[in-house]
């Protein structure tokens, strides 16, 4: 408007540039949406094309006759080139350019390099759109075969955690009772046996009903000194009782690791109560930062670590393999004769 000087006509300029105006507001708010329509894309280019075949009307003289990118014109042109290489597929896109440097030379005749530069710059916006988009497609594809292999990394890992814990309580129940038979502890006229062989086939039948089970609670908040009070109080069958000194501040963990914790801390009782040859455990936590720390000791007969069989499962599964499970840590400091002290650790 500024520039303006013959041949343009001002009723032209003001309806093309109010239009253009009005039509480029409607354009960005409707490209913003999550799913622009198609028609979008083919409105812009007919806008384009309509200036372009109106162009001798709509800048001076001076600029007709100046080399290509000096009117508003030809950057209007030049923007609805890239725009249909951008948003549009080949070879639509590329028509697209070829029709608006058509319609630029029918609107401001003459021999001029404009319509050349138009479709050359959509030559090259063409050309890095295709290379953008075989770029795209290998990606998606790495990273589709990526999360493929991520899920099936997953899957195993968790069959492979539900088996371990599916080991770890049948040593705690079948094993532990077969143990007890085979050493003599528990014979086939004890009372005891009964109700071990039902508690074991109950755990069993649980197993059977329910594999691999998804804790949904698991993160959900658990006390941890209920959970171990229940542990101390629970009576072991077949084996001998234990004075339990039972020291548990009040105390909220995620379930699964209350779960863990317990499941360890029954296994570490039910070795003092068959192996270490003493009547009394004490059974102590605290807290260590958000975390926490609990400690089974005992005063027993002890034993050495280092020398224990690789098939015996108790202490690696039930104690260890248990911790691990849920990012915590455990370990035995134990010798002959100076007692056991279990030490189990969790913090988030």
């Amino acid at each position: 408007m500024i520039g303006f000087a013959p041949p343009a006509r001002s009723a032209w300029v003001a309806v093309a540039v109010v239009g253009l105006l009005l039509w480029s507001g409607l354009f960005t708010v409707l490209t913003l949406r999550p799913e622009p329509h198609p028609w979008l894309y083919a409105g812009d280019i007919a806008v384009v094309v309509v200036l372009c075949l109106a162009h001798g009307n709509l800048v001076p003289a001076e600029v007709l006759e100046a080399s290509a990118g000096s009117g508003w014109i030809d950057m209007v042109a030049s923007t609805g080139v890239f725009i249909a290489q951008f948003t549009l597929r080949q070879p639509l896109a590329m028509a697209a350019a070829i029709a608006i440097a058509v319609a630029y030379a029918l609107g401001a005749p003459g021999v001029r390099e404009a319509p050349v530069i138009l479709v050359l710059q959509g030559l090259l916006a063409a050309t890095v759109m295709v290379l953008l988009r075989h770029g795209a497609r290998r990606a998606d594809l790495a990273l589709s075969e990526e999360a493929s292999a991520r899920a099936s990394a997953r899957a195993r890992s968790a069959a492979h955690a539900d088996e371990l814990d599916q080991q770890r309580l049948l040593h705690d129940t079948v094993l532990a009772t077969l143990t007890m038979v085979g050493t003599g502890s528990i014979t086939r006229d004890s009372a005891a046996l009964p109700g071990r062989a039902a508690a074991d086939l109950a755990v069993i039948a649980d197993l059977r009903a329910h594999p691999g089970v998804a804790r949904d609670v698991a993160q959900a908040p658990a006390p941890l000194d209920v959970a171990l009070r229940t542990v101390v109080l629970t009576r072991r069958v077949g084996l001998p009782s234990l004075d339990i000194e039972f020291d548990v501040p009040p105390l909220d963990l995620p379930h699964e690791v209350v779960e863990a914790l317990s499941q360890a801390i029954a296994e570490a009782l039910t070795n003092v109560a068959q192996h270490a040859d003493t009547h009394a455990a004490r059974v102590t936590a605290r807290r260590v930062g958000e975390g926490v720390a609990v400690e089974v000791r005992d005063s027993g007969r002890g034993f050495d670590p280092a020398a224990v069989p690789s098939h015996r499962r108790g202490l690696r599964e039930s104690v260890y393999g248990r911790m691990r499970a849920v990012g915590g840590s455990a370990r035995a400091v134990s010798s002959p004769g100076a007692g056991t002290r279990v030490e189990l650790r969790w913090e988030p």
